[in-house]
């Protein structure tokens, strides 16, 4: 079974911990001063391809095509749905709990106070944590234990799209990193059932 080790997720969490300390917003502020049209053209394209439908609905494409003579095939494209499907609900629930105004409002508006357990909706409030960059190392993880082969790939294609949400300030790096961690935990606990057994 495919285990994340307990300190790696403890550096993961002190490494959140420290970038929303001291990191977040000269971080934010430096992109915003050094962002280029070629920057920001690549973080909108990386934004589209980490949107979450592109993959769900490849997933329930080769699951129902595979249903009847690859049954093991379809289970695997049903756990890479389920790793980016569960990951994506997680990290939205938490965007309306923790409530984190977006880099747009630090740097228009000098606003960066968090309110937390607000339930506000609009995007601009739904910072933490980056759903893209959950959805993005979802696709690393989960997608490298279906298509072993492409795992180099998968890895690239998921940190571009994770690392996009920074290069666009669409995000603070905390809610990158965050993202991130969920995508990983989730998509581990789908992988390592891959080819086990049916899906309950």
């Amino acid at each position: 079974m495919i285990r994340l080790p307990r300190y790696l997720v403890l550096v993961w969490l002190a490494a959140i911990a420290v970038s929303i300390l001291w990191l977040d917003q000269p971080l934010a502020l430096w992109i915003e001063s050094t962002q280029t049209h070629y920057s920001r053209m690549l973080g909108h394209w990386l934004e589209e391809a980490g949107k979450a439908h592109w993959i769900l609905g490849y997933c329930v494409i080769i699951t129902v095509i595979a249903w009847r003579s690859r049954r093991d095939e379809a289970y695997d494209h049903l756990r890479l749905f389920g790793a980016v499907a569960a990951s994506g609900i997680i990290a939205n629930i938490m965007k309306v709990l923790a409530c984190r105004p977006r880099p747009p409002l630090l740097i228009e508006k000098s606003i960066t106070e968090w309110n937390l357990l607000g339930l506000q909706m609009e995007y601009i409030w739904n910072s933490f944590p980056s759903g893209h960059a959950t959805t993005g190392l979802a696709i690393a993880v989960a997608g490298s234990a279906v298509y072993p082969r492409l795992k180099h790939a998968f890895w690239i294609i998921g940190l571009a799209i994770a690392v996009g949400r920074i290069m666009l300030n669409a995000h603070y790096l905390s809610d990158v990193l965050a993202g991130s961690l969920i995508g990983v935990v989730v998509s581990i606990w789908f992988a390592s059932r891959l080819r086990s057994k049916p899906l309950a």
